[in-house]
């Protein structure tokens, strides 16, 4: 097959003569080839240059706007616990004040309500300690006599392992069932704790006291005193953090403060 050959030729106004080049049809095609890519080259780099320029304030803008929505959520989550404090305690003044706390349930769209009785010789609301029996190994009840001042809860950015009941330094705290003492002694959080293993499955730790009567590995019974609540470990008042652990995860003791819950 007879090579192909191309002639370039060029010719200058001043000059008589023109210059040719001969040279093989494929080298010419890739001289052509390499010249538009050399020409295609700038515009490639700067529509890149501007993509990524592009893409940086997008990434930017998605930044700042993710910023704003974390900043709202948190007002959010602030308002949401203001509501609940507020809910509970205009709970309080309807008890005191001899009001229907269900009235107030429906105006918040709410339906629970506080584990309380009325003291008559005081006036106050109290939580009454309700202890089952004493050898019975399932919690009953509550610890001490108080304010339930903050309620259990496993939502994201608001747990609670527990019940925070507020009382007056040196109220007794009862166990809520009976057990072995696995633990009597100071924690970095709930300060002087004590922990009680009720059966084979269920703890009951009870914490932020000021004085311990119980020690490790004292069988105790339902009722007995473990301690005098206080304002130990990390605290800004005086009150019980209560808590119900099952098979070492926190439980919610609401169900157990009444004496029909089953054995779970």
């Amino acid at each position: 097959m007879a090579r192909r050959y191309v002639t370039v030729m060029v010719v200058r106004d001043d000059q008589a003569t023109p210059k040719r080049w001969r040279m093989p049809f494929w080298m010419y095609r890739t001289a052509l080839v390499l010249a538009v890519l050399m020409a295609l080259a700038p515009i490639f780099y700067v529509a890149g240059h501007l993509g990524v320029l592009v893409l940086t304030r997008e990434i930017g803008r998605l930044r700042d706007e993710n910023e704003s929505l974390r900043k709202y959520q948190d007002k959010i989550v602030a308002l949401e616990q203001s509501l609940a404090d507020t809910r509970h305690l205009m709970s309080q003044v309807a008890e005191l004040a001899g009001l229907d706390s269900t009235l107030l349930a429906q105006m918040y769209g709410d339906d629970k309500r506080m584990v309380t009785t009325a003291a008559p010789s005081t006036g106050r609301l109290t939580t009454a300690p309700r202890a089952g029996s004493p050898t019975s190994t399932l919690p009953r009840g509550l610890p001490a006599a108080g304010w339930i001042s903050r309620s259990f809860s496993d939502s994201p950015g608001r747990q609670h392992d527990g019940l925070d009941i507020a009382l007056s330094e040196g109220t007794p705290v009862v166990s809520t069932a009976a057990g072995i003492v696995t633990f009597a002694g100071v924690d970095s959080v709930f300060g002087e704790m004590v922990v009680v293993q009720d059966n084979d499955s269920i703890e009951t730790v009870y914490g932020h006291n000021s004085k311990l009567l119980v020690r490790p590995g004292d069988t105790i019974f339902g009722g007995q005193r473990v301690a005098l609540s206080g304002n130990t470990g990390i605290s800004t008042a005086p009150h019980l953090h209560y808590e119900i652990r099952i098979n070492k995860a926190a439980a919610d003791p609401t169900p157990f403060l009444t004496h029909d819950k089953q054995n779970p």
